[in-house]
């Protein structure tokens, strides 16, 4: 959640700093003395208090709309130009760290544009160790993504360490391309350190290197992400793999599975909807199809995966592309500020339990809804 603070335009406490939420005072010396910052929000007289600075801001009644919308325990980030972000919502059982958007690839369909990556700093290992204190010890979950975070080389290495000694119950999820690990003694010190509760995901685009290869833009791409996952299987944690579903591999699907079907301790396969927006909309006659048909395209790679016995999700779907049969494999996998239903769906009769679509999806007039009568 993005909002804003014009108050701390005028006198900002830092250029940039993390906060810890509190709305009763009784946590805040706690916070302090494990060095953390803390953000105190009265409600009744609409402030924020900044600790240990002892700066006080009023909130506007337009921001106080966004503001209140906070909880206890969330973490949050101030920019010297007001901008605020939610970067940790405490009852949300999830956060995640974002190492930039910086990548090695320029997959013809994703939701970042080419000129973002390009322009794109990654995130300094110090700074994403400082997040990682926010989350507090007990969380669940933590995802790793970017961008692509093995650009950190080394730092990644730092950084699960880092998450494993801050929040010991907490499973690890590394969203990557998975190039990185074709250099065995990267992915072995990974395999040393991430146990079975956690797990990598990473994408395969095509069952063959020149549609692989095509969709990343990245030469050499499949070999390596196939012998990374080759290396990984040497170790505990649980391997996902990805398959963005678009009109350059959706006949490929059947073929992808087979692929996966050959590589060792595969545990998971989701398939993935497209997010209309970046590189993806740019590109959008080379790309787009329609969800249905991109659900349909899934069917038989589906049924072979449900025989082997791996796990499968369907990410990023509305009900009303997927068969019934498949709706137990839909998941909510878009963020909550991103979600939207359009005019039509007010009247599906499944509104209530679809995770929804893209705003950008939407926004972009690529979705069409097909609300279910009965």
């Amino acid at each position: 959640m993005t909002f804003y603070l014009s108050a701390y335009r005028s006198q900002p406490a830092a250029v940039y700093l993390l906060a810890r939420v509190r709305l009763a005072r009784k946590e805040i010396e706690s916070d302090l003395q494990i060095g953390l910052n803390v953000a105190y929000v009265e409600q009744e007289s609409q402030t924020v208090t900044l600790y240990p600075f002892e700066k006080r801001y009023s909130i506007s009644d337009a921001e106080w709309l966004r503001w209140k919308e906070l909880q206890d325990a969330d973490a949050i980030s101030f920019e010297n130009t007001g901008i605020c972000y939610r970067f940790y919502q405490a009852d949300a059982g999830d956060a995640a760290i974002v190492t930039g958007l910086a990548c090695n690839t320029n997959c013809v369909m994703c939701p970042v544009s080419e000129s973002s990556r390009r322009h794109a700093q990654l995130t300094p290992v110090d700074e994403l160790k400082m997040q990682l204190r926010y989350f507090g010890t007990d969380i669940p979950h933590i995802t790793i993504t970017g961008g692509e975070p093995t650009l950190l080389k080394q730092g990644l290495l730092e950084v699960v360490q880092y998450a494993k000694e801050q929040c010991p119950s907490a499973e690890i999820l590394i969203l990557t391309n998975g190039r990185t690990f074709s250099v065995a003694p990267y992915a072995q010190a990974f395999n040393r350190i991430l146990i079975a509760q956690d797990q990598i995901a990473i994408p395969i685009h095509g069952s063959n290197a020149e549609r692989h290869d095509a969709i990343t833009q990245a030469q050499g791409s499949f070999a390596q992400t196939i012998q990374g996952l080759r290396t990984l299987a040497q170790g505990t944690m649980r391997i996902e793999i990805r398959i963005v579903v678009s009109k350059l591999n959706y006949r490929d699907i059947s073929n992808i599975v087979e692929l996966l079907l050959t590589l060792p301790r595969i545990t998971v396969v989701n398939f993935i909807a497209l997010e209309m927006c970046g590189n993806a909309i740019k590109n959008r006659e080379q790309v787009w199809i329609d969800y249905p048909e991109a659900a349909a395209a899934c069917e038989a790679g589906i049924e072979k995966l449900v025989s082997a016995g791996i796990d499968i999700g369907l990410y990023n779907f509305p009900l009303c592309a997927v068969k019934h049969k498949y709706w137990t494999l839909c998941r909510d996998s878009i963020s909550d500020y991103k979600i939207r239903y359009t005019p039509a769906c007010e009247s599906c009769k499944v509104k209530s339990i679809c995770y929804g679509v893209f705003n950008s999806t939407i926004s972009t007039g690529c979705f069409v809804a097909r609300p279910i009568a009965e």
